[in-house]
């Protein structure tokens, strides 16, 4: 017999008392009696067999397994709400314009393909897609759906993960034909050029092996650019070791023009985010869109896939 599921409701009275920090300031928040939410998170504990709350007479925290339920119930609570959405909206049809901004990258290997077919089912939608890395506000460039790799964009929004973006550490024969064997990511920071991608502060390169965990600062690179392609390119070319999206390395390793470095040790895959205002679980057009973008997401690409 399967595992019985979790309450709903329980979970989403447990994450306002978490998030409101008390019972009585969540009792308030979602006009509930404070004894029946005391009952609620009782026979939550008792049901997982596990504390949840550490509580006193002046705060209520949550525990470490308290908080890494927080975090699955903020998800599901979500998924739920937009379940809810959508049928309640499936009176209505998609139209009107929708308005998405997403990296360029993601544009050409993904979000071409969604636009093209979601024009061609629903005739009375058109789209604006602004293609952009900047990490700006999803709401300054009035967007009703921003997609965004590694980390959502700032601001009151629901950010849904739709997939992960792998790389791939490689470098050019010739580079590596003139400089030290890399065995070990720390071998990056010892008389290695790095072609990186990013912001001026460039966020560490994250390697794993196992249980191991590496962190290699990309300071003072080679080059550093914030387009994809330029720096595949600038790898290619011999001018440094990159992480290569997995979509842009597949040819040049299979060619012989790339050969990845750090045998056993894999980059960090990056989250991809779809991010939009609550508001717009009542807008049918962005729900039917996120559902083909999903849809499209499960179909396997090279560096771009459902995790």
């Amino acid at each position: 017999m399967p595992d019985r599921l979790l309450d709903l409701n329980a979970l989403a009275r447990f994450a306002a008392v978490v998030k409101h920090q008390g019972f009585s300031p969540a009792a308030r928040a979602i006009g509930t009696p404070r004894q029946s939410l005391h009952r609620t998170i009782d026979r939550l504990e008792s049901e997982l067999g596990v504390r949840l709350l550490n509580r006193s007479a002046r705060r209520v925290r949550p525990t470490d397994t308290g908080r890494r339920l927080y975090q699955h119930a903020l998800r599901v609570l979500t998924a739920a709400q937009d379940a809810t959405a959508l049928a309640r909206s499936a009176k209505g049809h998609p139209q009107g314009l929708l308005r998405v901004s997403a990296p360029p990258l993601f544009g050409q290997l993904r979000l071409g393909d969604v636009v093209r077919d979601f024009l061609t089912r629903w005739p009375e939608v058109r789209i604006e897609v602004d293609f952009t890395n900047a990490s700006s506000d999803l709401f300054e460039g009035e967007h009703d759906l921003a997609i965004r790799i590694p980390a959502p964009p700032s601001g009151d929004y629901i950010a849904r993960r739709i997939g992960t973006a792998q790389s791939v550490c490689c470098a050019a024969p010739s580079y590596l034909a003139a400089r030290a064997p890399l065995h070990h990511p720390s071998d990056l920071d010892r008389r290695h050029e790095r072609v990186v991608f990013g912001a001026p502060v460039a966020a560490p390169w994250r390697f794993r092996r196992g249980v191991e965990q590496v962190d290699v600062h990309a300071d003072s690179p080679r080059l550093r650019v914030d387009d994809f392609h330029v720096m595949a390119g600038a790898v290619v070319a011999g001018l440094g070791v990159g992480l290569v999206p997995g979509a842009l390395c597949t040819e040049p390793i299979a060619d012989g023009r790339l050969i990845p470095v750090l045998d056993g040790w894999t980059p960090e895959s990056a989250p991809i985010w779809a991010a939009y205002s609550g508001r717009a679980r009542e807008n049918p057009t962005l729900l039917a869109f996120i559902e083909m973008l999903e849809q499209h997401m499960a179909i396997p690409l090279g560096g771009l896939h459902v995790s």
